[in-house]
């Protein structure tokens, strides 16, 4: 099939196995990119589940690990400017006020 140009279609024990030997791969990238295990986590979880939705009828892409990793740490950014509709609460950055500034050294 990879002399056609046609993608294979997986099915979903295959985006599991896929699964099973990448996601530690992608999760460490995004622990390295992002700095936080729990977002890169979610992040690729989160990838998986696309994963499972478009590969059935859009077929394999060509480095499915590269997709991932690039799938989970793009939706991770986006949670994390919180622009992606729906995102947790937790994910949105938010500016805070200090409710006590700190004191200032020339009022010491």
């Amino acid at each position: 099939m990879r002399g056609t140009g046609a993608a294979p279609r997986p099915g979903e024990a295959e985006v599991g196995r896929i699964f099973r030997e990448e996601s530690g791969r992608s999760v460490a990238a995004l622990i390295r990119v992002l700095g936080d295990i729990d977002v890169a986590e979610d992040a690729v979880q989160e990838a998986f589940a696309i994963a499972l939705r478009k590969w059935p009828g859009d077929g394999l892409p060509p480095n499915p690990g590269g997709w991932i990793t690039t799938t989970a740490r793009n939706r991770a950014i986006d949670r994390l400017r919180g622009t992606v509709v729906g995102a947790p609460g937790r994910f949105r950055m938010t500016r805070t006020r200090d409710p006590q500034p700190a004191p200032s050294v020339y009022s010491l």
